[in-house]
């Protein structure tokens, strides 16, 4: 199977783990382009099928582990109905990949950001290489659009809203080690044992770490209301909804929507659309 696609490289271990490594072909960095989505969509519907012990998704470049999507694509956008099928690519090929019925896990070494991150969100586990590289974003807001590829749905579920919005709404980043005190990864490790310690977390399957009460309560519909107020009066003393529009957009998406990018009409602030326009 290693040599049935461009950008990706699929090899089943001893333990009949399968390593998907991820190698753009002619790109310095990994960028999820939709040649890139095309392929990785296949390579799912052929794991389903084949349904090894599980699967490690790790990057075939030194460079990093996923840059993000493919602005270059973005530039391209005619209209609303090419937005949203952007949208749409990602956020199927994720749903498909957390439907997968064996034990995912992103390996992560160096930069995640953006879709990157919103795949790592996807899989059942995530290991971080402990390295000065290795960084967790999602920037999008900083480009004035919102994570779309169901990043506002997972990352509030994963580490709760009060971090979750932090770095939705800031685009800040985080190291190895303050993602593995977030939650957002179970394990920060030493480059020595990265493939080890993706194996063992594979074959040990445990059971994903559950949210503190509070945490969960505040994730609820009754409660969402008060801490979007809450965030929304810190944004404010620092940026308007009408010169800085993203924010906002992304703590109503979460509000109303629990982060669903279908969810909004076009002319709903929630909108991506909105946001494009």
């Amino acid at each position: 199977m290693a040599g049935k696609y461009q950008h990706w490289k699929l090899e089943t271990d001893h333990d009949n783990i399968d390593w998907l490594s991820f190698d753009k072909k002619g790109a310095s960095a990994n960028v999820l382009s939709a040649d890139v989505m095309a392929e990785l969509d296949r390579i799912f519907d052929e794991l389903r099928a084949k349904n090894p012990r599980g699967l490690i998704i790790r990057s075939g470049k030194d460079s990093g582990f996923i840059a993000g999507a493919d602005v270059e694509e973005f530039t391209k956008i005619k209209d609303a109905d090419d937005a949203m099928r952007l949208v749409k690519r990602g956020w199927d090929l994720y749903d498909k990949l957390e439907a997968l019925p064996f034990p995912t896990l992103a390996l992560v070494n160096g930069f995640c950001m953006g879709g990157g991150v919103e795949l790592a969100l996807a899989c059942r586990y995530r290991v971080a290489v402990d390295q000065p590289g290795t960084r967790f974003a999602l920037p999008e807001v900083m480009l004035g659009i919102l994570p779309g590829w169901g990043g506002v749905k997972r990352l509030p579920r994963l580490i709760g809203p009060t971090a979750a919005l932090d770095m939705l709404l800031t685009g800040r980043a985080v190291d190895a080690r303050r993602a593995k005190r977030l939650g957002l990864v179970d394990e920060a490790v030493p480059p020595r044992i990265q493939d080890n310690a993706a194996r063992m977390m594979v074959l040990e399957a445990p059971r994903p770490r559950r949210l503190p009460l509070v945490q969960r309560l505040l994730n609820s519909a009754l409660m969402r209301p008060l801490v979007v107020h809450l965030a929304r009066k810190q944004l404010a003393s620092r940026a308007s909804p009408d010169h800085y529009p993203a924010p906002y957009a992304i703590l109503e998406l979460w509000r109303r929507y629990d982060g669903d990018p279908f969810a909004p009409r076009p002319e709903d602030p929630a909108s991506v659309i909105g946001l494009l326009e």
